[in-house]
């Protein structure tokens, strides 16, 4: 199947009027995100059922491509990234997907299967991965990025098939459902800015003076880093973020210290050293949770032993019925159950689990 080459927004909208309302699309995207906070859309290609079109975002204008977005499902792999790519570029995360490496993992197979296993599993064919490091954003796209391009969603209508039968089979298209909403749902998400010092590295080991100092320093990290169009580390890196917090100095030259750079220093200097006094007056977020204690651990070997239990029983592997993280907060507060450990695995795992706490 030859690909068609798109990068005007007439052979987009012509494209589009053509195709059946609601209609599934099979997607993926290229996108660049070294030197940037937002990630940089610089290819969509899509298989509508009957030919596949690569999209050349770095000329089509988001206005004539959002429609795509919202009024197909867009069938994917492994697409939490490829959903904030689209979400950078339209200003709207799509409207409803399905991802198959979701229902590979709902199947029985791992949870992160890759898209040329898979294909490989399904479809006996192997496919190169030698373009996947390259720059998307230059022009023009060498032969073999048009063809690793083409390749990324040219088995992926057949492999949706095989794989929507499989979860028919077992009764298991409410799950995908429903994993597939909650994926969206978290994807759009947005991180509250009190929150921000807890992805920090290194956060959970800090004082009480200095934990407040981070929940003022974080938030305002991360806006900069937004409005400039940086990684968060261009910013200020982790460790200099937690240096700062940790000061008990508030004058340039422990700015310099902690080893900012001059210009960063000349910058934001200013502001740091307010934010860092505001830290003075603030009271410290609650600490993260430490690490288990010995009945913690105790309770989790159980725990797991019983994931692994019915996990065999209905072909899962025990990581996709059971994440660590929703397993240690529903020891810690089993009065809150997280809300993955809802829906389908409710009645499944968590209700079991509870009997046992």
């Amino acid at each position: 199947m030859a690909y068609l080459w798109c990068d005007t927004d007439d052979a987009i909208r012509s494209w589009l009027a053509d195709l059946a309302p609601g209609s599934p699309v099979y997607l993926d995207t290229e996108f660049m995100r070294e030197r940037t906070y937002w990630p940089q859309l610089a290819l969509v290609q899509v298989h509508d059922g009957q030919s596949i079109r690569l999209i050349d975002t770095t000329r089509v204008s988001a206005e004539a491509l959002s429609p795509l977005f919202q009024a197909h499902t867009l069938v994917m792999h492994a697409c939490s990234e490829d959903l904030e790519a689209v979400a950078a570029f339209t200003g709207h995360y799509p409207a409803r997907i399905e991802d198959t490496q979701i229902a590979a993992a709902l199947g029985g197979e791992d949870m992160q299967l890759g898209y040329q296993k898979i294909v490989q599993m399904l479809m006996g064919v192997e496919l190169p991965k030698g373009a996947t490091r390259t720059n998307w954003l230059k022009r023009p796209l060498s032969d073999e990025q048009l063809h690793y391009a083409e390749d990324d969603v040219k088995y992926l209508p057949e492999v949706a098939a095989q794989l929507h039968d499989r979860l028919a089979e077992l009764g298991r298209l409410p799950w995908w459902q429903e994993e597939c909403d909650r994926l969206l749902a978290q994807a759009s998400k947005e991180e509250k800015p009190e929150k921000a010092w807890r992805s920090v590295k290194g956060a959970a080991l800090l004082p009480d003076h200095a934990r407040a100092a981070l929940s003022v320093l974080a938030p305002w990290r991360n806006r900069m880093a937004r409005e400039r169009n940086l990684p968060k580390s261009f910013v200020i890196k982790d460790a200099q973020l937690l240096d700062l917090a940790r000061a008990n100095r508030t004058d340039r030259g422990m700015l310099a210290d902690v080893g900012l750079h001059p210009k960063c220093i000349r910058r934001d200097g200013d502001a740091l050293l307010a934010l860092l006094e505001e830290g003075r007056t603030v009271t410290p977020p609650p600490p993260l949770p430490g690490p288990p204690d010995a009945r913690e651990k105790k309770l989790a070997k159980t725990l797991r032993g019983k994931v692994g239990q019915v996990a065999e029983q209905v072909g899962l592997k025990p990581d996709v019925l059971m994440r660590r993280r929703w397993l240690e907060a529903l020891i810690r507060h089993p009065e809150r159950v997280p809300e993955p450990l809802t829906g389908w695995r409710e009645d499944i795992i968590t209700k079991p689990l509870l009997e046992l706490l």
